[in-house]
């Protein structure tokens, strides 16, 4: 494990992203929709929101695609992530009490997921950069330079995308179930009409 390099804020995004890990794929799997999934649902959010501030203390490694610069110091990719993952995540926050309202049933699984997958797109790439043994499958050399992104790096991502997209489709598709029960005469009336 390559640990030498974080410090105490880099600990603290750790825990916190540890914390949304668990209460967020908690509620990814739990369809209780109860006092419980509001209580994880909050703790989620608020561990999110400490682990992607964090993330604007630490400057550790980042990749400006703009500029094509990467390394220390650099405002880049990483921390655009952070304030999507920021954004997803308080306004599915938001959502989750607005459900009865249409859009918002939806609103909230989906922009969740996203949230959530920004999430474990982070922690896959930790694993890749931290973990010795996955260290050569992450970096390739580019004239004499170790450089992050490989096949099995962009896979890892890939199939991370392709869960989320499932996992979404599967929310979409019980929100529009529970709404349909919740709601039988608008079914018909709008296949007569």
């Amino acid at each position: 494990m390559h640990l030498e390099d974080v410090g105490l804020l880099g600990w603290l995004h750790t825990l916190a992203c540890i914390a949304a890990l668990v209460t967020g794929g908690w509620n990814s799997v739990m369809f209780d929709r109860g006092r419980w999934h509001r209580l994880r649902g909050d703790v989620y959010v608020w561990t999110m929101i400490a682990a992607n501030v964090l993330v604007f203390a630490i400057y550790d490694f980042d990749i400006d695609f703009i500029n094509m610069k990467f390394g220390a110091g650099v405002f880049g990719f990483f921390h655009w992530l952070a304030i999507a993952s920021t954004v997803l995540t308080l306004i599915g926050w938001f959502a989750s009490t607005r459900q009865r309202h249409g859009v918002w049933a939806y609103t909230h699984p989906v922009t969740m997921a996203l949230s959530y997958y920004i999430l474990l797109g982070g922690l896959a790439n930790e694993l890749f950069v931290r973990v010795s043994a996955l260290r050569p499958f992450a970096f390739t050399i580019v004239d004499g330079n170790p450089r992050f992104g490989t096949v099995f790096t962009g896979m890892t991502q890939s199939a991370l995308m392709l869960a989320t997209v499932a996992m979404i489709v599967l929310y979409v598709v019980r929100v529009a179930l529970r709404r349909r029960k919740r709601k039988p005469g608008r079914a018909g009336a709008a296949v007569a009409a």
